[in-house]
């Protein structure tokens, strides 16, 4: 199985948003996913009631959510939205 990525238009909007500190952190939490998904500095973990649906933490307060899907042998990850736990789990 080949692992490929790829970000949505939403996803790249609210990153160039982000203030550099939070950039650089949120770079090197996406090199780590690319290169070892299951490091436990990014806590790699479902979202409950998703099929698809993912979360890393680039730090104590912003998350990022991936969509893993299938296309033949591939695994196709997403990097979907970025930003605040209330901003990617806004309150019911």
């Amino acid at each position: 199985m080949t692992r490929r990525f790829k970000s949505t238009r939403k996803f790249d909007k609210q990153f160039k948003q982000l203030d550099s500190r939070v950039s650089k952190q949120a770079e090197k939490a996406i090199e780590l996913f690319i290169s070892d998904p299951g490091h436990p500095s990014l806590r790699y973990k479902k979202i409950q009631g998703t099929d698809n649906f993912y979360e890393i933490s680039i730090n104590m307060s912003v998350r990022i959510i991936i969509e893993v899907t299938s296309d033949g042998n591939d695994q196709i990850n997403t990097f979907y939205i970025i930003g605040t736990h209330d901003e990617v789990f806004p309150p019911k």
